[in-house]
């Protein structure tokens, strides 16, 4: 593989392990409910909104570049490559290889930004879910400084 598809495997893998840091902080919180850590995962979600919005046309473009490539491939013929094998036309073997290695290279970033979105939509429903289970807490009832969630009939 080329250069380009081995950085775009190391952005892959950074971004599974940044996925596997905020699973660890979701389950941190889910178990002890730290207001700190839901602020830390607000701002996450804030973060993960803006960066997608700012992908969004990329994202298009990508998807439209892998369905064109996807059908160039189709349109060579197993039996045209082999007549340029055994041709040894280099410059068309060179050109589909470089086609290959460009598409392996924009589905590894498509494939990071549906990661992305993905991370997205784990973080919006965790954020959703604490605020869900904290309109059912009952809130302090205060008189006068004094918590009457404390007083008893």
């Amino acid at each position: 593989m080329s250069a380009a598809v081995d950085q775009f495997c190391d952005r892959l893998l950074d971004r599974l392990n940044t996925m596997q840091c905020r699973r660890e902080t979701i389950k941190a919180y889910v178990e002890g409910r730290s207001e700190a850590l839901k602020k830390v995962l607000q701002g996450w979600l804030d973060e993960a909104r803006t960066k997608l919005q700012a992908q969004e046309d990329w994202g298009e473009r990508t998807e439209a570049r892998l369905t064109a490539m996807a059908q160039q491939k189709t349109a060579e013929t197993k039996e045209a490559v082999n007549e340029w094998k055994a041709k040894r036309d280099t410059g068309k073997l060179e050109t589909r290889a470089d086609r290959a290695e460009a598409y392996a290279a924009d589905a590894i970033d498509y494939a990071v930004s549906t990661i992305d979105q993905a991370g997205e939509a784990v973080l919006d429903a965790v954020v959703g879910r604490i605020d869900a289970d904290a309109a059912r807490e009952p809130a302090p009832a205060k008189t006068g400084g004094v918590n009457v969630s404390q007083w008893h009939p």
